[in-house]
């Protein structure tokens, strides 16, 4: 084995090794760390972000950007409290809904279809009508996020039913159902992308969009439903952690985009497209959620978690730069094939 192949073997597994190096420095230094409860605590952590970074991950296969997700569940976390809850006057810091006391049978498929729409129209922007995918996606997280000041008035919205809850709060036995719904999902796209159709030509889009085409079938179509799924997994988020919080935040959701991308380029999926798993990923998720709440538990101080985090960014940054001059077939593009969704 040459060495660069034994250089490019290790950058592609480093995230599991970092991720084990971390688990045992926790370990030695928290009495009591080595638990169920304490693993089941950081998976819990981990789930909104996990279904957050699927979406983003599909999307940078594709070579492409979401900016939007935050935005997203910012406003699908404060019209479904709006659409479930008894009206009442805003007082002071806290509000009722309109007063239609929507069933959550009606509210869920909703929150679902507006994800899926969010999605669709980025995708449309950015793959038909040419438009920048991060400037388009960003767009469309401060608009989402307005509309959720607008509608809320900036007022949290608290009592949410327990039907509605129960993927966020609820549990089998002592396990979290958030926890299990969101291993299902990375096991399952796990699959599409490694075993279908679907999942080669999102890799084939991300690598080289002339390939693709060349294959016989469209990039513009596989860009739009990156988009497309990336809403939907937002709208699923969204659901998910106003079920645990059982109260409606308009900043609900602010800061998720930099952990959704750090956490994915973490685990291995270029920023260039055509490159990485879910399977890495959902590791970049887990060694996100490691760091927090292992930190947290030390009592450190939040502003240094914060600079761990963009330590972090910065060294996974740099591991994908030398990916490029030890695999330079699998991660590189042609300079005229920019992430901006394009065709």
């Amino acid at each position: 084995m040459s060495r660069n192949k034994v250089f490019a073997f290790v950058l592609d597994h480093l995230i599991w090794f970092v991720l084990l190096l971390v688990w045992f420095f926790f370990i030695i230094y928290i009495p009591g760390y080595l638990s169920i409860n304490n693993a089941i605590n950081i998976l819990l952590h981990a789930s909104v972000l996990g279904l957050l970074t699927i979406g983003q991950a599909i999307v940078l296969l594709t070579g492409n950007f979401d900016l939007s997700a935050e935005g997203t569940v910012s406003l699908l976390t404060v019209l479904a409290a709006y659409l479930m809850l008894p009206y009442r006057e805003m007082n002071f810091a806290q509000a009722g809904g309109i007063g239609w006391q929507l069933h959550p049978f009606i509210v869920i498929p909703i929150m679902l279809i507006i994800g899926i729409f969010i999605g669709w129209l980025n995708g449309l922007m950015i793959s038909r009508l040419r438009m920048n995918n991060f400037i388009v996606t960003l767009a469309m997280q401060l608009f989402l996020r307005g509309i959720a000041m607008v509608i809320s008035m900036g007022a949290i919205m608290p009592g949410t039913p327990a039907l509605f809850n129960w993927l966020g709060g609820g549990r089998i036995a002592t396990i979290p159902i958030s926890v299990v719904f969101t291993l299902l999902l990375y096991v399952l796209f796990s699959y599409i992308l490694k075993n279908t159709s679907f999942g080669r030509r999102l890799y084939a889009v991300g690598g080289n969009k002339d390939a693709a085409r060349a294959s016989g079938f469209s990039p513009k179509r596989y860009v739009t439903l990156a988009y497309i799924l990336s809403g939907f997994m937002a709208a699923l988020a969204s659901w998910m952690l106003l079920g645990r919080l059982e109260a409606s935040i308009p900043n609900l959701g602010q800061g998720f985009t930099l952990e959704t991308v750090a956490a994915a380029v973490i685990g291995g999926v270029a920023l260039t497209g055509g490159a990485g798993s879910i399977g890495g990923a959902f590791a970049g998720v887990l060694l996100l959620s490691l760091i927090d709440h292992g930190l947290n538990l030390m009592q450190v101080d939040p502003f240094f978690i914060n600079a761990v985090r963009g330590a972090i960014i910065l060294i996974a940054l740099f591991i994908e730069a030398q990916k490029l001059r030890f695999k330079p077939g699998v991660t590189r593009r042609k300079a005229s094939a920019a992430p901006t969704g394009q065709d």
